[in-house]
């Protein structure tokens, strides 16, 4: 499955199937709501950021601040890493124009899920009393931003 939003029907062309006769033309329609819902939350840069982050230990050399400090350089070096991943992984076929809308909505919701699950912010004084709010914002986020459809690219000639 591509990463990225498909936005009008495609038909599948093998161009080496065509010579031979065989081509499969199957279309495919564009994404619905959950094909949209699971494309725009970057679930391998969270997984990353989790995998990252846990690999860091809580008791090390360092002081309670240096870890901390620590979280917060991971969570920008991710939050920076989104939209360049998201750029690459939705590149799909030659000419077909980039999906800012998608690269920017997957680049607003990471930090929103790192909000939610804590990340750095779980160590801030006022996030004690008020973390229900992380999970609010990436719950209304996540499916208000699975109604939004990308306009159709026009056909590139």
């Amino acid at each position: 499955m591509s990463r990225r939003i498909q936005t009008a029907p495609i038909t599948n062309v093998d161009p080496g199937a065509l010579l031979l006769g065989a081509a499969d033309e199957t279309p495919q329609k564009p994404d619905d709501y959950l094909d949209r819902l699971l494309k725009y939350i970057p679930a391998e840069v969270i997984a990353l950021y989790l995998g990252v982050t846990n690999a860091v230990p809580s008791s090390n050399p360092w002081t309670d601040h240096g870890y901390h400090l620590t979280l917060w350089i991971l969570l920008g070096l991710t939050i920076v890493s989104t939209p360049i991943y998201m750029y690459f992984v939705t590149q799909n076929r030659p000419g077909e124009p980039v999906l800012w809308s998608q690269i920017i909505i997957s680049s607003v919701a990471f930090p929103i899920w790192v909000f939610a699950i804590g990340g750095p912010f779980r160590y801030l004084s006022w996030y004690a009393n008020k973390h229900w709010i992380a999970g609010v914002v990436i719950s209304f986020g996540t499916f208000f931003a699975a109604l939004y459809k990308p306009r159709q690219a026009p056909n590139p000639r």
